[in-house]
């Protein structure tokens, strides 16, 4: 068995190292476990990787007992002295806590928990493991393992808070360091890594399994104060005083990593930079070198995340040429006063529709972020976003999200000082986990009675799809007050764009089940008469899609 080679290779290890495995959860890129990881392989330890679930928008799938049930008799075969829980968002924080509960009782072993979770909430994750780490683990980390190995105590290590006799040992955070490509490698490939995912444990990296490649070509260079970012307080506040936040790779480094991975997985077709904003304010003839570099030696497509203040003609121009392939701009609102009021954006309308037609033009994919169900100006935000997802160019793929009030940042301060929300709300631990998750929030505000906002979600929904023209949609928006007190029609017409997106097919009786939930069941309990309006609506499903495809055709293309 392979396990039982690993086993055996663990037992030769050098006598010094120690043996640590360490967990993610619902983020199989995760690459600051993976470079945790290199880096105690880099000191002589023993590391081992599981990628504990997988997430998938509009797939969310919880943790069966059967899953856990595999981790823990993995964790009892490897039989590390260290276990890390790597916690990337505040909104699965519960399930990860009950997690590393579970670990510690069946282990004997000290659990750690980092990552930006544990980093803005440390006294809660305190009472669910033996050691948490704030902030950069890079250096804590290794630290750590040399204490565990030497049999020394650990409680006065930087970057990590300790509990011992009943004391909270709370260490500050250490100097940043500003040589990144000191630092090896993020792990990819390795043998010792595990997925467990579907009721099933494999050892394998399931990066490899893909043809994207993630990494990262900067630290905290995101200049910009978004009010629902815990970033901001990162940066301004936890790492005050402690040297420059920005930092950045060099491009050699960045381009010898990427070439190692294509060596072990040459099935590589894109690489993804997970940068807050890629290339914002880098060293002198930084990105000069890399437009440069990157298509002679990489030669592979590229997509990162942006800003609409930064996009022009010549930036684009410069990174198309390198291979920039897609771009993500997180836009939040179409309302110019609630980016700037609620949000702290302060681009306007004509910077982000420039900036969207120069990506178009260049022959750049772009992708839009929009928060939904932001509860000041709510109305106006609807309203605005809408308005300007109708100019964009299409096609345009869009990401419409639920607002999360996560600790630690300015727009959840605000709404617990105002009691829009009360602490038990926040990172959505009032919600169902899979809602903190949804995009497509239509049926949920429907099951609220909030007609409303079922209304707009949907419509805002339908104007990102190709299934309605844009002449369709402007009429849908002028009867919006009818609309609003009754949004099942529109409901279920966004549904089923969804259904039709995900499978390819006008599922009109799944989108039905939605929107009229008692229909649906009427007909579940009379199969017959459902098999017959079955027909008779999915062929008026076929006769609709004949009309709007007239429709756009009689509008002309796209504008």
């Amino acid at each position: 068995m392979a396990l039982q080679e690993t086993n055996q290779h663990q037992t030769d290890r050098d006598a010094r190292g120690i043996r640590v495995c360490l967990l993610t959860l619902y983020l199989s890129e995760s690459l600051g476990a993976r470079q945790l990881c290199s880096i105690l392989k880099a000191r002589g330890h023993d590391c081992s990787l599981v990628f504990f679930k997988e997430f998938r928008w509009g797939e969310f799938r919880h943790i069966t007992p059967r899953e856990e049930e595999l981790l823990l008799g993995l964790l009892r075969d490897i039989r590390p002295d260290l276990v890390g829980l790597s916690l990337t968002s505040s909104l699965v924080a519960d399930v990860a806590l009950d997690l590393a509960d579970k670990i510690r009782r069946t282990l004997d072993v000290p659990v750690i928990l980092g990552g930006a979770h544990p980093s803005v909430a440390p006294e809660e994750c305190l009472e669910h493991a033996d050691i948490v780490c704030i902030g950069e683990g890079d250096g804590a980390i290794a630290d750590l393992a040399e204490a565990l190995a030497a049999g020394r105590g650990y409680h006065d290590i930087p970057n990590l808070w300790t509990k011992a006799n009943g004391e909270i040992h709370r260490n500050d955070v250490r100097s940043l360091s500003d040589s990144l490509d000191s630092l090896p490698f993020a792990s990819y490939g390795e043998r010792d890594s595990y997925v467990i995912e579907y009721d099933r444990l494999e050892q394998a990296d399931p990066a490899t399994r893909i043809p994207m490649y993630h990494t990262y070509a900067s630290r905290m260079a995101c200049p910009f104060k978004c009010a629902f970012c815990a970033g901001v307080w990162f940066r301004q506040e936890l790492y005050a005083g402690k040297g420059p936040v920005r930092r950045y790779r060099s491009v050699a480094n960045i381009l010898a990593e990427v070439k190692q991975a294509r060596a072990r997985n040459p099935n590589i077709e894109v690489v993804q930079f997970w940068d807050e904003i890629f290339a914002v304010r880098p060293p002198q003839g930084w990105l000069d070198e890399f437009c440069e570099r990157f298509p002679k030696e990489i030669g592979l497509p590229y997509a990162i995340w942006s800003h609409p203040s930064l996009i022009n003609g010549r930036r684009v121009a410069q990174l198309r040429n390198a291979g920039l392939k897609s771009v993500v701009l997180g836009i939040e609102s179409g309302s110019e006063r609630v980016r700037r009021e609620i949000i702290n954006r302060g681009e306007s309308n004509k910077t982000v529709l420039r900036a969207a037609q120069t990506l178009h033009q260049h022959g750049v994919t772009v992708g839009y972020d929009f928060i939904l169900d932001i509860p000041w100006l709510a109305e106006e935000n609807c309203r605005g976003t809408f308005e300007l997802i109708m100019q964009l160019p299409r096609p345009l793929n869009a990401g419409l999200h639920s607002l999360s009030f996560l600790p630690r940042t300015a727009i959840t301060s605000r709404a617990l000082a105002e009691g829009l929300i009360q602490p038990g709300q926040v990172a959505g631990a009032d919600r169902a986990l899979s809602e903190r998750f949804e995009s497509f929030l239509w049926k949920y505000r429907l099951h609220a009675r909030d007609r409303s906002g079922a209304f707009w979600h949907s419509l805002i929904y339908l104007a990102t799809t190709p299934l309605l023209s844009r002449p369709a949609l402007w009429n849908l928006y002028r009867l919006r007050h009818l609309l609003r007190l009754h949004p099942q029609p529109l409901v279920m017409a966004a549904e089923a764009a969804r259904l039709r997106k995900a499978t390819g097919q006008l599922r009109l009786w799944q989108a039905l089940s939605v929107a009229y939930p008692s229909l649906a069941g009427f007909f579940a309990r009379h199969p017959t008469v459902g098999r017959f309006v079955n027909s008779t609506v999915r062929a008026l499903g076929r006769v609709a899609l004949r009309v709007a495809k007239l429709a756009r055709r009689q509008a002309g293309p796209p504008g």
